[in-house]
This record gives structure tokens, C-alpha cells and sequence, in this order.
């Protein structure tokens, strides 16, 4: 081998060492992102069963769920919706009545990156809880350490 050889192999290898060493970067970044959202959905998750509990509180004493989120002690309500405590989901009450109730956590945010799960939504039949996105039932698990 030649040393004009030798000179364009070390330069071909130099060229794909770093681009895996950019490539493991991003991926790691990636990584790192996912986690925080699915640790941050955890806010979502428990907003809404805080507000479930709320409404099954209010039931036992009127027998009767309710729209009204001062109604059942929120404050700073604002277009029928308050923010989960750190504001990475907007609680609605979809529907309710003598029966039942419907609510939903609507991402924020940075939570909007969570294409996984979207918003998370919460009823009483059956304390169905689901998600739009493609994972359903699977985004109310916490994250697997």
C-alpha cells in the first residue's frame, strides 16, 4: 500500500467513526427526551384521578357528578379547564350528570411532543382510561425504570 492510500483509508475511517459518534449523540438526545415525557405524563395520569376522586367525593354527598370545576374546590378555573399542577395538561370535564362523568388531561407544551399518548382521558364506566395516541391503555403505566 501506498501512502496516498493509507492517507484516504484513515480519512474514510476517521469519516465513519464520527459519524457514528453523531449518530449515538443524537440517539442518546432522543432517548433522553422520550423518558422526560413519559415521566412527565405521570402529571396528566394523576391530575385526572385527582379529579375523579373529587367528583366520586361530591357524589357521595349530592348523588349527583357535576361540570362545575369550582364546584369541586378547583381555583383559577379559566374556559371550563384548569392546568395540572405543573401545567403540562389542561383538565376538562367532558360530560356529567347523575351518573357518570367523562374528563380529559389535554397536553401542553412540551407534552405536546407526546405523540406516543396525546391527551389522556378518564370515565367512570368501568374507569375506563385511555389516550389517543397508538398505546391506549398502556400510556397509564408508569415509566419502566
Amino acid at each position: 500500500m501506498n501512502t496516498s492510500m493509507i492517507v484516504i483509508l484513515g480519512l474514510i475511517l476517521t469519516s465513519l467513526i464520527t459519524g457514528v459518534g453523531v449518530y449515538d449523540y443524537r440517539y442518546s438526545q432522543r432517548l433522553a427526551q422520550t423518558a422526560k415525557i413519559e415521566e412527565q405524563r405521570a402529571d396528566g395520569r394523576d391530575a385526572l384521578l385527582d379529579l375523579a376522586k373529587r367528583q366520586e367525593s361530591l357524589f357521595a354527598r349530592s348523588k349527583a357528578y357535576t361540570t362545575d370545576l369550582a364546584a369541586l374546590g378547583y381555583e383559577d378555573v379559566a374556559d371550563l379547564s384548569v392546568f395540572s399542577p405543573k401545567k403540562l395538561y389542561k383538565l376538562v370535564i367532558l360530560s356529567a350528570d347523575e351518573n357518570t362523568y367523562a374528563l380529559a388531561a389535554e397536553p401542553q407544551d412540551e407534552q405536546l411532543a407526546d405523540t406516543k399518548c396525546g391527551g389522556l382521558t378518564l370515565t367512570k364506566q368501568g374507569m375506563a382510561k385511555n389516550a389517543r395516541g397508538p398505546d391506549g391503555t398502556a400510556c397509564w403505566q408508569p415509566p419502566e425504570s
